[in-house]
């Protein structure tokens, strides 16, 4: 095979079917013949009289067959490249170190990439002893430029994908470190090689923690990065202040002296630098720094476990220098780009983020500075001063004082509002955005007499306005709508009840738009929802009116299907079907229609949605979800759609990798609360199916989650019928509860463990209620869970939970009920049952109707005692 040629072809080739034999042929080399396919693609990344495109495909394919996301592939292929007999190895590597020679930048770069493939295998079994010592001795000062920059590149591929944890690649730390100083240092005369360097050094930050601790080397560090803000390149600045920033992050609690003597004058002379690169990884920075201290703040509080509280000390540096960078911020806010794109980062978005971390670190202290700012902005003539203004107000609300932001609040919202009728986008686009963060952040500033008939008026015009407009004026009314009307199903009326009819009409209109520019029509589906769920009785024959414009507007979209070619049209079209579907759960939920004629129609339609849907389509789980709604309303008279339905519940619960699964046995739950004994029939098949995914250990784990909840909710709409799956499901929750964390565990264990806990706690609760007609068959199993509970009882962050105390409790008393001879005294003695029903009692934190349920679980306690 002349690899060289083959490689062209599948590259170079500019007919299609060339390429795809020539990658076929590629495919198979690979598979079929290992180790000489690798031989091959070393000769030609080593060699310089073939095309330079073909050297770095060359190079790219032998990484690729060392290199995968999949941590099984990346074993498989680790264990295939140490199989390899030790010349063929050799050979590969010293022709990627020969090619990093290269005076071709981009062969180098592939070769850098090799290098840094091989090394991920290699260093951590302590193989390619030498490697470092090369790489250390291209960056020495007599060394061409482009030999060191491709020698730092490796180092810092290196450090980008190794495991810092492992000690043969930390033993490397000081040759990382000796290479990246040599090259990042003020005498390094090429910019490139100090740029290089520079991100190697964020990348290997991990990796030298024993050298940075020391203050000896830490300074030198320090100097070497700080010298680089005060390059003449504006890119090797905007890499050293990025540093700054990952070095702030890391290495928090040694930067007092550094900040003292140089952090902050060069960082704010940053912020104010021409160049919007500068000048964001300068802003960075203090970002930097304020989630730092807002982390500090946080692990002081008791947000965190005891055991997780870790003793930093909080320097503030953001209070101590907020009358220096907050005005420069501010200022900041005022470059925006007049055509800049949403996804777009730039000076003035990253002032604004970093302005709302300040007040959430320094809180009341923004204030008065921000104050000042808006008060000579918000009426200027210039555009930009006026959204500055605005975009200053909207990004200091979460932090300060609420007293303090609810009257300034009254004062700015009269001008503010004023300016929704401005001539620039930009400005009302800000304006509509910040009073959705008022009325996210602080409600009580709007006087629902004076101010909400005004935000009202703005948010109807601001719904015919730009599609940005119109998505924050719907955000803005979620919010609202969330924070005043959140009693409206147990209300009569609340304050938004007088705007429904407008505002209803309002995005009936707006949601009209063929298309979705800026998410605008499904944000205005996700407000009519919003205004459904929180429905006050006064307000739900429009609400009911709304459900027939959906119904009717998701039955057009079945017949708009069958005409769709285009993928983008599908995708459209899927959007829009899984926006309507949102708004019409919600109908559902909060008006239960429960008329034969209404439900027959639904489910009709739900079906017919489930039959035509296209394949890979993500409308199934929203579908489940309206069809658990329709089951929710007419309850037991849902029986009749079963046999329609089934087929269709049954084929996700089977497929466990499919996005829908979790969904459906959510549904299957809501079906035995909603049918009672009448889902009997069908608990064998759904069983079986729970048990084959609880085994199988590659189903995901919030599907296994909601399978132990949905235990409990079977086995209360069945009952005593629960008993023959009884001892198997027993044995699964025991099994499950036994599942502990690890001081070392990641988030995600540790998450998953608490998630595990809480549908263990759901099982059981179910289970008790179902068998309470058979106790004698249920008794052997309450000394498990009692042990459980025990074991809830000693994590801190579970008691915290009003719904597990609430769930706690409550089977505390349903077991003392049903076993009134004495047969659990033993466990009623316990100390721990004790204290947690006084705590549940006593937590002002808690709800009244927690209390009661506690204060009745206290006295079948105190009946139990006295058997």
């Amino acid at each position: 095979m002349d690899i060289a040629a083959v490689l062209e072809a599948a590259l170079l080739s500019p007919d299609p079917k060339a390429r795809q034999d020539a990658e076929a042929q590629l495919e198979l080399a690979a598979k079929e013949h290992f180790v000489p396919y690798l031989g091959m693609l070393t000769n030609t990344l080593g060699n310089e009289s073939v095309k330079t495109e073909v050297r770095i495909l060359a190079g790219i394919g032998i990484k690729n067959q060392l290199v995968a996301k999949d941590a099984k592939t990346k074993l498989a292929q680790t264990e295939r490249w140490v199989a390899i007999e030790s010349p063929a190895k050799n050979q590969i590597k010293q022709t990627a170190l020969q090619s990093l020679l290269s005076p071709d930048d981009r062969v180098a770069n592939a070769a850098a990439q090799l290098v840094a493939a091989i090394a991920d295998i290699e260093l951590p079994r302590n193989e390619w002893p030498d490697l470092m010592v090369v790489l250390v001795d291209n960056t020495r000062e007599n060394q061409p430029v482009n030999v060191k920059r491709a020698s730092l590149l490796a180092i810092g591929y290196i450090c980008e994908t190794a495991d810092p944890t492992n000690s043969g690649v930390v033993a490397q730390a000081n040759g990382i470190l000796t290479a990246i100083v040599q090259g990042a240092r003020s005498a390094e005369p090429s910019i490139v090689v100090r740029q290089t360097a520079i991100n190697a050094l964020v990348n290997s930050l991990e990796f030298i923690r024993d050298n940075f601790e020391r203050e000896g080397e830490r300074n030198y560090i320090m100097q070497v990065v700080c010298e680089a803000t005060q390059a003449p390149d504006e890119k090797l600045q905007a890499s050293a202040f990025g540093a700054l920033a990952r070095i702030m992050s890391m290495y928090y609690s040694y930067m007092r002296l550094y900040m003292e003597k140089a952090l902050y004058g060069l960082t704010v002379e940053g912020m104010k630098n021409p160049s919007n690169d500068v000048s964001c990884m300068a802003v960075e920075f203090w970002s930097t720094v304020c989630e730092e201290e807002i982390e500090i703040t946080l692990q002081q509080s008791d947000v965190y476990d005891e055991e997780e509280v870790v003793d930093r000390e909080n320097f503030e540096f953001a209070k101590f220098a907020i009358n220096e960078v907050l005005p420069t911020l501010l200022d900041l806010l005022t470059r925006q780009e007049e055509d800049a794109d949403d996804d777009e980062w730039n000076v003035a978005m990253a002032a604004a983020a970093c302005l709302q971390l300040f007040a959430e670190n320094t809180g009341s202290a923004v204030v008065n500075l921000t104050l000042q700012f808006v008060e000579v902005n918000i009426q200027q003539p210039d555009w930009r001063r006026r959204e500055a203004a605005v975009m200053a107000f909207g990004s200091i609300l979460d932090g300060p004082d609420h007293g303090t932001l609810a009257h300034v609040i009254g004062q700015a919202l009269p001008p503010m509002l004023s300016l929704m009728n401005d001539a620039v986008l930009q400005v009302k686009d800000t304006v509509a955005w910040c009073l959705g963060r008022i009325a996210d952040l602080v409600i009580e500033g709007i006087n629902t007499d004076t101010h909400l008939p005004e935000i009202m008026k703005a948010l109807i015009i601001g719904f015919q306005d730009h599609p940005k407009v119109l998505t924050n004026c719907c955000w803005t009314l979620i919010n609202l709508t969330e924070q005043l009307g959140q009693e409206g199903p147990y209300s009569q009326t609340t304050p938004i009840s007088p705007y429904y009819d407008a505002l209803l009409q309002g995005l009936i209109q707006a949601s009209t738009r063929t298309d979705n520019e800026n998410s605008s029509r499904t944000s205005t589906y996700e407000a009519l929802g919003v205004l459904a769920s929180c429905s006050a009785a006064d307000t739900l024959p429009l609400v009911t009116n709304v459900s027939a414009v959906i119904v009717q507007r998701l039955e057009s979209t079945l017949i708009m299907q069958a005409q769709l070619v285009g993928m983008d049209d599908r995708s459209n079209l899927e959007e829009l079907q899984i926006s309507l579907l949102s708004v019409l759960t919600n109908i559902i939920r909060r008006v239960s229609p429960n008329d034969r004629n209404t439900s027959d129609r639904l489910m009709t339609l739900l079906l017919s949605l489930l039959q035509q849907k296209l394949p890979n389509s993500l409308i199934e789980e929203d579908i489940f979800i309206a069809i658990g709604s329709v089951a929710g309303a007419v309850q037991e008279n849902f029986n009749v759609y079963l046999e329609a339905f089934i087929p269709y519940l049954m084929k996700a619960l089977e497929d466990p990798d499919s996005p829908t699964c979790n969904t459906a046995v959510g549904l299957v739950a809501d079906l035995a609360v909603a049918l009672g004994a009448q889902i009997e029939p069908y608990c064998d098949m759904f069983m079986n199916i729970f048990l084959t995914n609880l085994q199988n250990a590659s189903v995901r784990r919030d599907v296994k989650v909601s399978i132990l909840s949905c235990f409990g909710d079977i086995a209360s709409a069945i009952g005593q019928n629960f008993e023959k799956y009884l001892a198997i499901v027993m044995q699964v929750l025991v099994q499950a509860s036994s599942l502990r964390k690890e001081a070392d565990s990641p988030y995600d264990i540790v998450d998953y463990i608490h998630q595990l806990r809480e549908a263990i706690l759901d099982a059981y609760a179910g289970i008790v209620q179902g068998m309470r007609e058979k106790p004698d068959v249920l008794l052997p199993y309450i000394q498990s869970i009692f042990g459980f509970l025990s074991l809830i009882h000693t994590n801190q962050s579970m008691i915290r939970s009003e719904s597990v105390v609430r769930s706690i409790v409550g089977l505390i008393g349903d077991i003392a009920d049903i076993y009134k001879q004495g047969e659990v005294k033993v466990y009623y003695q316990d100390e721990w049952l004790t204290d947690l029903i006084r705590k549940a009692r006593a937590d002002r934190s808690f709800s009244a109707s927690l209390k009661e349920t506690a204060k009745w679980a206290r006295e079948q306690q105190k009946m139990q005692l006295a058997l």
